[in-house]
């Protein structure tokens, strides 16, 4: 018998080489762009994905005489191509809301050649019915993202072979878990809180590392109670449910788990809590959640809460979900939670005009040609004079109460004239960062 030598082994892996990007195309004036014509079309600008350049193509009538009922999207190359392949993703954005609540409407892959088709895309992306209903038009404006990844060439490469090994799999860290399970038996707890008629067992220790207020709160108890196994505190302005969920944070660093109203609910009261106890973490998670569901009706409230608890991101979220459209923006100003705003915050009711583009449009139409800017207290003023703004006619003699929004503007105007307020302009963002 022959003998045998060592095997030799060898491998070699394949892998592919992508590059992703996202175009979004908004359609501004969407019953202009109607009655276009069927398979007439506009574009958007180009852009560049996979070394190759790229354009949407938007067909308001239909791309042919059977799909005239529907809106189509395609995907075009503009550069010259001898093959490509990709995958591309069609969506509509819902700007009902602030989040960025996308619906796909059409996936697909495809492979451009020289002499292939000179598009992709569908020819029955919405129905033009169905669209004119729904979310995804808001104030005449239309939004759609295209999501585009670029195959490019396979590559063949030698791997070396290795023997089999076992590794010791390190399971996630369960300290939470731990802490959690301290606090809810109340092991070696070393204080007492009373809120109405419950108790609440904690360790000071926990407690002083987690809050500066809980910190200083212990080192002003008496020196014979600072040692006391049995020390206790009454917490008069709070519910229990919220004080326990306190705790649960200090703990766990983590949230209870609560469902829909329950979960905004305890959002609004954990954000106070938050800024008595100034747990920084707290207050921003608490207020991500809230600008996660900020409505036309909840916004102003919201605001309200977010300037008297000084928290800057989530102020800025609610004036941003507020302007960023205008029909918004004119059902907040005509809502009774707005009046309710200017009588309690009347500095943050205008930090929100200010930051508006209806605010700027109104100056310019309200400022008569040559016009002079307000004087405050001896220094000029970024509005126009008292006078000339709250006259009762423009330029073009229409009257400034012609629109809830113009009203509002130029009172509003009078008001920052008369107050000399001097209000910030920062860029702001829809949602609060954690």
């Amino acid at each position: 018998m022959a003998s045998q030598g060592a095997r030799a082994t060898t491998g070699s892996i394949c892998s592919s080489e992508t590059e992703k990007a996202t175009h979004t195309f908004q359609i501004s004036g969407y019953s202009q762009h109607c009655g276009l014509g069927v398979a007439k079309y506009i574009c958007s600008t180009r852009f560049t994905i996979g070394g190759h350049e790229w354009r949407i193509r938007y067909y308001p009538d239909g791309a042919n005489e059977e799909c005239k009922d529907y809106v189509a999207v395609h995907l075009e190359p503009m550069s010259q191509l001898t093959k490509v392949r990709l995958v591309y993703d069609f969506k509509l954005r819902n700007q009902a809301t602030s989040q960025l609540s996308y619906t796909s409407i059409s996936s697909s892959s495809a492979e451009f050649t020289a002499d292939g088709p000179p598009t992709c895309g569908t020819d029955e992306f919405i129905e033009k019915n169905e669209l004119e209903k729904s979310r995804y038009l808001w104030d005449d404006c239309l939004e759609i993202e295209c999501d585009v990844t670029v195959i490019k060439e396979s590559r063949l490469r030698e791997i070396a072979i290795r023997p089999y090994t076992f590794h010791v799999q390190v399971p996630p860290s369960d300290l939470s878990d731990h802490l959690s399970v301290l606090f809810s038996s109340g092991q070696e707890a070393d204080f007492t809180f009373t809120v109405q008629e419950e108790t609440f067992r904690a360790h000071r220790l926990a407690l002083e590392m987690r809050s500066p207020v809980f910190k200083e709160l212990f080192r002003q108890q008496p020196r014979d109670q600072r040692t006391a196994c049995t020390s206790s505190i009454k917490i008069e302005d709070m519910e229990p449910a919220v004080f326990k969920a306190l705790l649960h944070f200090i703990y766990t660093d983590k949230l209870q788990d609560q469902d829909g109203h329950k979960n905004e609910e305890m959002a609004k009261n954990l954000f106070a809590a938050a800024d008595k106890y100034a747990m920084a973490r707290l207050k921003l998670l608490c207020g991500n959640i809230l600008s996660k569901g900020l409505t036309v009706q909840s916004v102003t409230d919201t605001l309200a809460l977010a300037d008297k608890h000084r928290c800057k991101e989530l102020k800025d979220a609610c004036i941003q979900f507020t302007i960023s459209s205008k029909r918004r923006m004119a059902d907040v100003l005509s809502s009774e939670g707005y009046r309710k705003l200017k009588a309690a915050c009347p500095a943050v009711a205008l930090e929100m005009l200010e930051k508006s583009e209806m605010f700027k449009a109104a100056i310019i139409n309200q400022v008569p040609e040559g016009g002079r800017p307000a004087q405050v207290n001896g220094e000029g003023s970024a509005c126009a004079d008292h006078d000339e703004v709250s006259g009762n006619s423009d330029s073009r003699g229409e009257s400034p109460s012609a629109s809830p929004v113009l009203h509002w503007v130029t009172s509003s105007l009078a008001l920052i004239c008369e107050k000399g307020w001097c209000l910030p302009t920062t860029e702001s963002s829809t949602e609060v960062s954690i």
